[in-house]
């Protein structure tokens, strides 16, 4: 509306400055011209998007990690059970505590690192460790549940070393199964590896946080789409007295604005909504 008003209102003056803006519309013309906006904008909003893309590929699930777990600890004892509900509440926290430095929606619904324990994410002993680690190193305490996990696991296998070492396997196929390290090695690569895919992927939210995108970027691109249709205000008139055809209302000039600044549009969208409201 303001940029069809504006046009509207230099055309309205043309009976008074007609030879004077003829020639300055001709000469407006050819500057916008001479602006590429289509690579400007084309690059700098595939720029945004890719970034936008990349980090939602971020996103960790922890279902390929728990698939392992209950592979690891497939029977259904109690201490078995335990340990999965841990290590699932562990994969929990882990996001929750990197999410909070990351987005801001996460930090308004977990305030301060104790809203954890009232969510049941962790408990109060578990909250103290993390506290200790708040002095030397407070940007990484989001790791300390990972190394929990990889504790119980290992736990867990030197309990099979025990196992083997006291013979108290009963099962021929069994006992040969894990005296060659099928059943608790193979099944603790796989999950180291998956775990390690679960780190790398929030270690890589965090690089996309700390790393923006160049302000001169936004900038450049802003003043190329805005000077073009204020040069187009003036360039697209029509001062031609001999034309057959007098275009009062500039259709396809409307509609390049509106694909233009909603082109570039699309970049503030994306770079507020960048997961969650990233910072």
């Amino acid at each position: 509306m303001i940029f069809g008003s504006r046009y509207k209102t230099i055309r309205l003056s043309k009976t008074l400055f007609r030879e004077k803006l003829l020639s300055l519309s001709k000469l407006f013309n050819e500057y916008t011209k001479n602006i590429p906006l289509t690579f400007l904008l084309g690059f700098y909003v595939a720029n945004i998007v890719s970034r936008w893309w990349r980090q939602f590929e971020c996103l960790s699930w922890p279902e390929d990690l728990l698939s392992v777990v209950c592979m690891m600890f497939h029977d259904n004892s109690d201490s078995s059970k335990k340990k999965r509900h841990q290590i699932a509440r562990y994969l929990n926290l882990v996001a929750a505590l990197a999410w909070r430095d990351i987005s801001d929606k996460i930090r308004l619904r977990f305030p301060s690192t104790h809203n954890l324990v009232d969510a049941g994410l962790m408990n109060e002993q578990e909250y103290e460790r993390l506290e200790k680690m708040e002095g030397p190193a407070p940007g990484v305490r989001w790791m300390a549940p990972l190394h929990w996990i990889q504790q119980i696991v290992s736990i867990e296998l030197n309990w099979y070393k025990t196992l083997i070492a006291g013979q108290a396997v009963t099962s021929l196929m069994l006992r040969f199964d894990v005296e060659a390290g099928r059943v608790p090695t193979h099944f603790m690569a796989v999950f180291m590896n998956e775990l390690k895919l679960y780190r790398v992927s929030f270690r890589k939210l965090f690089c996309h946080d700390w790393v923006c995108v160049p302000l001169v970027y936004t900038q450049v691109a802003s003043l190329a789409t805005y000077a073009f249709f204020v040069f187009c205000l003036l360039g697209r008139q029509n001062f031609e007295s001999n034309q057959e055809y007098d275009t009062v209302f500039p259709l396809f000039t409307i509609v390049q604005f509106i694909f233009y600044v909603g082109w570039f549009k699309v970049r503030e969208k994306k770079i507020k909504l960048v997961l969650f409201s990233v910072r």
